[in-house]
């Protein structure tokens, strides 16, 4: 067995375990960055107004029932505003801000999850590569 053997089994293994791990890290990792308001928030103002020199949320309607039943749920509205180099300001909706926050989520942990299994998958060649001991040749 030849070194470039050894460097490509170890690759295609970390790919296959890394890559199947992806299809729970990515659910997971999104809703775990959607979890942690000050990074959710940071990371939603940056998708929709990346040239924004600050942003702030309003939030409205804390506790008021979504249902005239007395058991129903409460809910909330959430207004994004951001403020540009020129004094000039752009508000989004409760819907722009929840999607495209939740879709820079899981963006987020795809693209930190993809890295990983990169990285993986270049060590575990280098590490293939160098514990396939080349068979002498003959001549």
């Amino acid at each position: 067995m030849k070194r470039w053997h050894g460097s490509c089994i170890g690759a295609v293994l970390v790919l296959l375990i890394g890559g199947g791990s992806l299809i729970f890290l990515v659910p997971f990792g999104g809703a775990m960055i959607a979890a942690m308001p000050p990074v959710f928030d940071r990371l939603t103002a940056y998708v929709l107004c990346p040239d924004a020199t600050d942003y702030s949320y309003n939030d409205y309607g804390f506790g008021t029932p979504t249902t005239s039943s007395p058991s129903g749920g409460t809910g909330h509205y959430t207004e994004l505003t951001c403020t540009f180099a020129d004094g000039s300001q752009k508000v989004f909706g409760n819907e722009e801000v929840g999607l495209k926050g939740l879709a820079a989520s899981f963006t987020a942990a795809g693209i930190c999850g993809g890295l990983g299994v990169v990285f993986l998958m270049m060590l575990a060649a280098i590490i293939g590569a160098r514990l396939v001991n080349p068979a002498p040749t003959q001549i």
